[in-house]
């Protein structure tokens, strides 16, 4: 395992909030990755949802114009014909739904099936797509505030501790890269949903609270998958 050095990892990682599966926010991951021309590309996936959302579309006569279509997919496909490594540094879907159903409280069972709602009178995907994002990250925090208060352990599990170990991941990444002389000026380009921006900010920031949050959390840490994009030369 690679050292986490005691460093502020946010020099090293560009953190980019989306919001899944709207035109913005595919346009959002295009014009990053034409910007900063990254060689570690990370995104808020695991193998098998990243598998899913790359073959949902092999064939369909609406691929690349879908609505369906997300950001992080979109982002791969902006990466091109370049070298790169595309790291997914999300927890399973099935690790998630394990943790939630063993940290769930009585009172949070017989809760199941409410939707808890902060009341707003605005259209989110409206709002994002006409580029009011931080309006949309307010309301989505008040939101999530609000669930919190009646599904603590869920949102433990879906929002603090995907936090910690995506941190950790990145900062796994990041520290590997500083061990490469030619890799360490280059910047790693993060997607993740905008929920999950300021906790993985404020992680980067101070790695010793990420060991605190893996051992709070019993979470053991792996090593993010890597997909290697090799460029091809044509004649």
């Amino acid at each position: 395992m690679v050292e986490i050095f005691n460093i502020n990892y946010n020099q090293y990682v560009d953190v980019v909030g989306t919001a899944h599966f709207t035109r913005r926010s595919i346009n959002d991951a295009y014009e990053s990755i034409k910007s900063l021309n990254p060689k570690d590309v990370a995104i808020e996936l695991d193998w098998t949802r990243f598998q899913h959302l790359n073959t949902a579309c092999i064939g369909c006569p609406k691929s690349g114009s879908c609505k369906g279509l997300c950001e992080f997919t979109g982002a791969a496909e902006a990466l091109g014909n370049v070298d790169t490594n595309i790291w997914l540094i999300d927890m399973t879907e099935q690790e998630i739904r394990r943790r939630i159903r063993s940290r769930m409280t009585p009172s949070e069972r017989t809760r199941m099936g409410f939707q808890v709602y902060y009341e707003v009178d605005e259209d989110p995907i409206w709002l994002w797509e006409k580029g009011f994002k931080d309006r949309v990250i307010n309301n989505s925090k008040k939101q999530i505030e609000a669930s919190r208060q009646f599904f603590p352990s869920v949102w433990r599990v879906l929002v603090d501790e995907r936090n910690a170990l995506m941190s950790a991941r990145l900062a796994w990444i990041a520290s590997k890269n500083l061990h490469i002389h030619t890799r360490k000026d280059s910047k790693i380009l993060a997607f993740v949903g905008a929920a999950h921006v300021e906790g993985i900010k404020d992680l980067l920031m101070d790695p010793l609270l990420i060991k605190d949050q893996l051992r709070r959390f019993h979470l053991s840490f792996t090593e993010p998958t890597l997909i290697r994009r090799v460029a091809i030369q044509w004649n």
